[in-house]
């Protein structure tokens, strides 16, 4: 029965593919669109014979498409019933085997036929028939060049004019291990040329965004990688330019997760260089909000260095002039601490310490440990001062020398200042018999063989505070004239408060996804 029919004979085949028009269309950069959307149909003509003569009638096709020339990985079969043959000519006008038939790979079909419509069986015509490309089609296979050359400098430009459900521009894929679903390269050597270029007009839009579909391994949504040493280079650079000073972000991170461990924002850098860096001509060039504490860890920013002389947060305000801050830290609940410090030499200040409040130590209360503090305050003065002190028993003749420090000389300087408390007995003749001279004074006048109590009072004199001075009394300077530390102490308004917040720089609401 085969042998009876010849094999069906390409006419054409034609792909479904609109022609590219230039036209201007406003709001469009390009100045080019397509003129439809493409569909998945193609149109299949050919030219059908039995025993040597054109057939003349009604038939049935049925249409298989395979991977190979030969073996039986079909990738999908049409039917199409009750087709006219025409003087063995016939017309499918839409052939559609999906959107995933055709993706670059060859393709070759198998027909199949029954005449007249509706009886017996189909007769499989050999051999699988290659599917060949429309010639502007051959642009689009891969490893071709796509070049443009249209007004406005555009090589190539895609329009979706889809306005629901989620659709695409251009869209890029690829299997392979190390390709790449899209690739942009900018050639030019100077100028700013961009690799790849998204922009959205919608309030709510993103103009490039990346998504990492693996659960596992550190897959990334966008990475960017930069090879100049120039100090500006960047991987990945984020600017925006709103015409408000609020609620805007130049990089913005986002973590879904609901383990504790996730980040918005992770920067790394392996050899010595800074993971994170933030710059600001007038605001803030990194800030660190937590908008959730579901688990309990609530931490705006994290800085953490494994190394045996890292630092985890470093903080440097290089002005040189003006009341700056390295690193600042600022609370508004009454029973917060604008920093805590916890484990090993605890906190090291290397300069000044100030404090508008008292000075304090406070440790678990010993009488009752789990459930009261115990609170010891420092001394205050107008003068920087050393004390040193202790109990020294006196000798036969109701006299002692008394040994300071060995360091006491080169850190001390007078007027030094003496208290003598007799013990276990009264010594009204208790005196400094000589004063200090190196790291000794003596004392006498007392009972022979009991105990005095002595205290040194010194003025400090290390070769730092030299270098350092410090003044009890200094003038403001001018841009903190008229305001106060603590001007509700002298029943002003909290807006003459020189220490102004930065508790909440921008103001967000947590529940509005789109509001940056």
């Amino acid at each position: 029965m085969q042998r009876q029919w010849s094999n069906v004979v390409i006419i054409g085949l034609v792909a479904a593919l609109a022609v590219t028009i230039a036209q201007a269309q406003p709001g469009i950069p390009g100045g080019a669109m397509l003129a439809t959307n493409t569909g998945t149909a193609f149109t299949y003509q050919g030219r059908l014979s039995k025993d040597g003569a054109p057939v003349q009638g009604v038939c049935d096709f049925q249409f298989t498409l395979w991977d190979s020339a030969s073996g039986d990985t079909a990738l999908g079969t049409v039917t199409v019933n009750a087709v006219n043959v025409t003087g063995g000519l016939f017309t499918i006008p839409a052939l559609d085997f999906g959107s995933n038939a055709f993706i670059g790979q060859a393709r070759w079909l198998g027909v199949a036929v029954r005449c007249p419509t509706g009886s017996g069986s189909y007769t499989s015509l050999t051999p699988r028939q290659p599917l060949t490309a429309v010639p502007y089609a051959l642009s689009l296979r891969p490893g071709a060049q796509i070049v443009g050359d249209v007004s406005d400098n555009s090589s190539i430009f895609a329009y979706n004019t889809t306005t629901s459900s989620l659709s695409y521009g251009i869209y890029g894929r690829s299997d392979s291990p190390n390709g790449r679903g899209v690739a942009g390269f900018a050639s030019a050597s100077s100028g700013d040329a961009v690799g790849v270029f998204g922009l959205t007009a919608s309030s709510n839009g993103k103009g490039v965004t990346g998504e990492a579909w693996a659960t596992n391994g550190p897959a990334i949504g966008v990475y960017g990688v930069t090879r100049s040493s120039s100090l500006d280079a960047a991987g990945v650079l984020g600017e925006a330019t709103p015409t408000s000073v609020l609620s805007t972000s130049g990089v913005r991170g986002i973590n879904r997760s609901s383990n504790a461990t996730g980040f918005g924002v992770w920067g790394e850098h392996v050899d010595g260089g800074i993971g994170v860096f933030g710059t600001s001509g007038r605001g803030i060039g990194v800030y660190g909000k937590v908008l959730s504490n579901t688990l309990g860890l609530s931490i705006g920013v994290w800085g953490e260095s494994p190394y045996s002389s890292g630092t985890g947060v470093l903080g440097q305000a290089t002005a040189t002039s003006g009341t700056t801050y390295g690193v600042r830290g600022e609370v508004v609940s009454p029973n917060g601490y604008a920093a805590h410090f916890a484990g090993g030499q605890g906190v090291r200040v290397i300069g000044n310490l100030q404090a508008t409040g008292v000075k304090t130590f406070v440790i678990d209360h010993p009488l009752d440990p789990a459930n009261k503090y115990l609170y010891h305050f420092a001394q205050e003065g107008p003068v920087i001062q050393n004390v040193y002190n202790g109990i020294v028993t006196l000798d036969a003749t109701g006299a002692a020398i008394v040994t300071l420090p060995d360091y006491f000389a080169a850190i001390n300087a007078e007027p030094f200042l003496y208290q003598l408390t007799p013990i276990g007995a009264a010594m009204p003749n208790l005196h400094v018999a000589q004063p200090i001279t190196g790291n000794l004074f003596r004392i006498a006048g007392g009972v022979a063989g009991a105990q005095v109590s002595w205290e040194v009072t010194a003025t400090r004199n290390d070769p730092y505070l030299r270098m350092h001075p410090v003044a009890t009394e200094v003038v403001k300077p001018v841009t903190e004239r008229g305001l106060y530390l603590a001007p509700e102490a002298y029943s002003l308004s909290p807006s003459l408060s020189s220490n102004q917040t930065l508790a909440s720089p921008l103001p967000l609401d947590p529940t509005v996804e789109g509001q940056r």
